[in-house]
This record gives structure tokens, sequence and C-alpha cells, in this order.
């Protein structure tokens, strides 16, 4: 049996590299200009469940505004992660009468069944929406849209490699560098394919960073007082960074996760200490139900 393509083992090989070149060259092109965020939209002022969809997507916003019904009394946690409405107020915002709305239609909520049920509330993905509008993040099909199309080059080049390995071994010849070099290419695909569940732009992250950069220089002004209190730490950390440790304990216990972010994930490390100075609270409950950094363990809303 002849080779394919009448090439020998190193010619193939040199043209395998500048095809893997190519490819790669084409798939990081395509990430980045998905994450590159094209709208003629002006990025105006975000409030708090914008900032916290932008920093973590729809999780975030779920549990950023558990984190402020708690501290407005108008949820209670107990020892087993479940939560339950106290009452129902008719000022809340959308994503707060949808996080009461769910906790009163199910008996002992447990934290995760809320968070992915909310999480699908159109009072949630119409945040997503209007960020995506202002080019801030990218729609999750079209994102997965753009990394298919941009990793066909990669998938054509393994194509053929494994086409000339299945020829190597019929004849007899040796295929251990074709062989590594298919693994890497797999190894690529894997790489330049993978995005995150929720997926920022250029734009997207240097709205974040300067909203970070404002919340943990500037609490204690008035235009700062989005970022103070329990709601302020969970919306750039997620619930791993809840004030009040037993509350952080049963809503971990019961959520399973730490919430992260896009791309890189949101570790919200600007506000450990915050988070870890909490556990001289002494009122139970009464830390995350304060406010936070900015208010100090006992001082209230």
């Amino acid at each position: 049996m002849q080779r394919p393509w009448g090439l020998s083992g190193p010619e193939f090989l040199q043209l395998y590299w500048i095809g893997l070149a190519l490819a790669v060259l084409v798939a990081i092109i395509v990430r980045v200009r998905v994450r590159a965020g094209h709208s003629s939209q002006p990025v105006r002022s975000l409030d708090m469940d914008e900032l916290a969809y932008l920093a973590g997507g729809p999780r975030r916003v779920v549990e950023t505004a558990i984190a402020r019904l708690l501290t407005a009394g108008e949820l209670r946690t107990s020892r087993r992660g479940t939560v339950q409405a106290t009452s129902a107020t008719s000022s809340l915002n959308a994503v707060d009468r949808a996080v009461i709305t769910d906790s009163q239609r199910y008996t002992n909520r447990t934290v995760s069944l809320m968070i992915a049920s909310v999480s699908k509330d159109d009072a949630v993905t119409a945040i997503g929406r209007r960020l995506e509008e202002m080019g801030l993040v990218v729609h999750p099909d079209v994102a997965k849209s753009a990394l298919r199309k941009g990793s066909v080059l990669l998938w054509v080049l393994l194509a053929v490699g494994v086409v000339r390995l299945v020829n190597g071994l019929a004849i007899g010849a040796p295929v251990g560098y074709l062989a590594l070099l298919l693994i890497l290419t797999g190894g690529l695909v894997f790489l330049l394919t993978r995005r995150g569940k929720h997926v920022r732009t250029s734009k997207g992250n240097s709205v974040l960073a300067a909203a970070r950069t404002s919340g943990s220089s500037r609490l204690a002004t008035s235009d700062d007082a989005l970022y103070a209190g329990a709601a302020g730490l969970v919306l750039f950390g997620g619930l791993a960074v809840y004030p009040d440790l037993a509350v952080r304990s049963s809503l971990l216990a019961a959520s399973g996760s730490t919430s992260g972010g896009g791309y890189g994930g949101d570790g919200g490390a600007s506000y450990s200490s915050c988070s870890s100075s909490s556990s001289s609270c002494s009122g139970g409950s009464s830390c995350g139900g304060g406010g936070g950094c900015g208010g100090g363990c006992g001082g209230g809303g």
C-alpha cells in the first residue's frame, strides 16, 4: 500500500506543523473576536443585579438577591441550608420577587434548587439581554457557534492526521511522531473550543474591573452604597464570601458550589479579609443582616 498524497514521513510532518500553526491562529482569532464585544450602545451605570450578572452570570444574580433578602429580613435560612420567605413585599425588585415566589412555592427550599430555578426566570434572563445589547457579555449560543466555526481547521487537520496514521500502521511505517502530533492536536481542540457558561467581552471585563476597584476603595461614600453589606460582597465573590460564618456555611453546604465566573472565574479575593474577619461577629446572622464590610458587624442597614 502506498502513502496517500505521495508525501514522505518528514514532508508530511512538516506540512502538518504548518497546518497546525495556522489552525491554532484562526481559533485564537475567533476567540478574541468573540470577546471583542461589538455594540454601538453606550455603557450606562449598572445596578447591583446587572453587575452581579457581569461578575458571575445568572447564578450570581440569584446569589446576590438571596444575600440582599437575608440582610433585609425577607428570607431566613436554617442549618440545613434551606431558605424560607418571611414576608412578601411589593417594593422588591423583579429578581427579589422571583426569589420570594420560588421560596413560597416550595416548602424548605434548598439554595441549590432555588438558584437553578430562579436563574432561568425572565427577570434574570432580561438582565443578560441588556448586557448583551451593551456589548458586555456574549450570549452562550453565539459563543458556542463562533468557537465551533473557529475549530473547523483543527478538526480537518486531525482527520487528515488520523488517515495518515492508519495508512502508516497498514504499511508498517513509523508513526510515533505523528501519534504525538495527533494527541497535541486533540488537546488544542479541547483547549481552544472550551468556553465558560458566562462569557464576558473585553469591555465587560473593563467595566467589572472598574466596579471592583470602586467597591473596594470607596465603600464609605454614598455613590458606592451599592457595594456595601453582604450583597455587595456576594456580588463579586459569590456565597463563599458571605460575611456571616454560620449563614455562609449553611448556604454553601446546600448549594455545593462556590459559583465561579466565566473566563477565569471570579474569586472575590479583594473581599476575603472581610469574610474572614466576620467570624468575630457574635450575633449569628446579624453580620449578614448588617452592613457587611461597609457597616461592620452590628450596623444595620
